[in-house]
């Protein structure tokens, strides 16, 4: 069992790809409640690193480690990944982005 409590901090460019996907399921696939759901799956899984940040690996994906450092580690919500650090009992999330983009 995990005991460490993570205080977990979302980026400015975290925020801005969760709006980003809001806004594309929202007003280019035109449906608003799906794009409520699946904002509010993304801010559940983000919320569930404060107790298991620590339970997910450190990736071993060269961009991801190359762009976000080599202890990055992810965490998959449907098609999108999160991508954090664990930076003492911080986990920073840096990136949400689709999985199918990710070399």
């Amino acid at each position: 069992m995990n005991s460490v409590e993570y205080n977990v901090i979302i980026s400015s460019g975290a925020e801005d790809d969760i709006d980003d996907l809001y806004d594309y399921i929202a007003y280019e696939v035109m449906h608003p409640l799906a794009a409520l759901e699946y904002r509010e799956g993304i801010m559940k899984t983000i919320d569930r690193l404060a107790t298991h940040a620590g339970i997910f690996p450190i990736t071993t994906n060269e961009f991801l480690r190359r762009r976000y450092g080599v202890d990055a580690r992810t965490v998959v919500y449907k098609k999108m990944t999160i991508v954090y650090n664990i930076i003492g009992n911080v986990a920073y999330v840096r990136r949400v982005m689709a999985g199918s983009l990710i070399p």
